[in-house]
Order: structure tokens, then C-alpha cells, then sequence
């Protein structure tokens, strides 16, 4: 997986890369192939933005949420992201084919 992280306005520090590294890798767990994620760090005046766009095959999620605080910021869209993530997962292992003792016995023709 991918990870870009760019900020607008500020320099993002050691630290905070270290740890919007660390989180966006327990997004593996969805096993979604997801290919590549975009964060991105914004502050405008008091306000601190965070924005994550996750791309892999045939799926697109982002999410985007202000705070006062760039951490917090980060985890609330990381939270959106988790959910959506969560529930495409969902989505995809529902739709799989289950095949129950009635479906591997052959049926027996009468004349």
C-alpha cells in the first residue's frame, strides 16, 4: 500500500507521519487491495483539516473532518474511512456463494 501524506500551510513533522503511517497500515485488516491513500494536512487559521482519500480496485472512499487539534482531526476521518472500509467488507463477503449439503447431493430423477 501506497502512503502519501502532504500538507498545506504548515511542515508536517516526524511524529505525526510516524503516526498516520502506523494507523493507515491497520487498514490492511479490510483486505480490500486497497493500493494507494492520500492524507491530506490542511490549517487555516484555527482550524486543523485532515483529509483521506483511500483508492484500490473498483473502490474510492474519502473522508474529511476539522478540529482544533491535527491529531484529532485525523483520527475522526480515519474513523469515517474505517466504517466504510468496514461495511464494503461486509458488502463483499455477503455476496460470496454458499453451497450447504442440499446443494452438493445430486438429485435423484424419477421415471
Amino acid at each position: 500500500m501506497k502512503i502519501d501524506i502532504s500538507a498545506r500551510h504548515f511542515h508536517v513533522s516526524e511524529a505525526l507521519k510516524d503516526y498516520i503511517t502506523e494507523k493507515i497500515q491497520k487498514l490492511a485488516k479490510y483486505a480490500l487491495k486497497i493500493e494507494t491513500v492520500h492524507v491530506v494536512l490542511e490549517v487555516q487559521k484555527f482550524h486543523q483539516i485532515s483529509e483521506i482519500a483511500a483508492a484500490g480496485k473498483n473502490l474510492r472512499f474519502t473522508a474529511k473532518e476539522e478540529s482544533a487539534d491535527m491529531y484529532a482531526a485525523f483520527d475522526k476521518s480515519l474513523g469515517i474511512i474505517q466504517l466504510r472500509l468496514g461495511r464494503q467488507h461486509d458488502r463483499v463477503k455477503d455476496h460470496k456463494v454458499r453451497r450447504g449439503k442440499k446443494a452438493a447431493e445430486p438429485v435423484a430423477e424419477e421415471d
